[in-house]
C-alpha cells in the first residue's frame, strides 16, 4: 500500500490544492451571502378595505343572473400598519365569473376605484364572493377572500 504525502514547507504548512480549496470556499460563501442580501423583501404589511361594494340583484329568481346591464363602482382604500396611506398599489377583484383590476393605482391618499362588469350568479346559487388582491412595491401582498358579496335579493 502506497500512502501519498502532502507537500509541506519548512514551517510545516500544507501547500497546494487544500489551501486553494479553502480560499475558494470562503470567497464563494461571501458571494452567495451578498447575492441573498440583495434580493428585495416585502417586509411591510398592508391593509385594504372596501368602502362600498355589495351588489343586490333584486329579482329573487332562481335562474342565471348576469350583472352586465350596469357597472358596479367599488372604492378601495389601502394603508400600512401605521395607518399611513399606500400610494401606487394595484387592486384586483376576482369571482362571480369576472375579473376587475384598477385602471389607476392608488393615489396619495390610498384610494382607487374599480368598475366591476359582467359578474353573474349561476342557477340556484344565492351568493358569490369577489376575492380582492392588493399588491404594492415593498409590501407583502394583501388578500381578502370575501371582499365583495353579490347576492340575490
Amino acid at each position: 500500500m502506497h500512502i501519498k504525502k502532502l507537500r509541506r514547507n519548512s514551517n510545516g504548512q500544507v501547500l497546494g490544492l487544500p489551501m486553494y480549496l479553502i480560499i475558494v470556499m470562503i470567497v464563494a460563501v461571501a458571494v452567495i451571502a451578498a447575492v441573498i442580501f440583495m434580493i428585495p423583501q416585502g417586509t411591510k404589511t398592508m391593509n385594504a378595505q372596501i368602502i362600498s361594494g355589495s351588489v343586490e340583484t333584486g329579482d329573487g329568481s332562481t335562474g342565471e343572473i348576469t350583472l352586465s346591464d350596469f357597472d358596479v363602482q367599488i372604492q378601495v382604500t389601502t394603508n400600512d400598519e401605521r395607518k399611513d396611506p399606500i400610494e401606487g398599489a394595484t387592486v384586483r377583484l376576482v369571482g362571480g365569473h369576472t375579473v376587475s383590476e384598477s385602471q389607476n393605482p392608488t393615489d396619495a391618499d390610498g384610494y382607487t376605484t374599480l368598475t366591476v362588469t359582467g359578474a353573474k350568479l349561476d342557477p340556484n346559487i344565492n351568493e358569490a364572493y369577489l376575492k380582492m388582491t392588493v399588491k404594492a412595491a415593498g409590501y407583502e401582498d394583501f388578500e381578502d377572500d370575501q371582499a365583495v358579496i353579490i347576492y340575490r335579493g
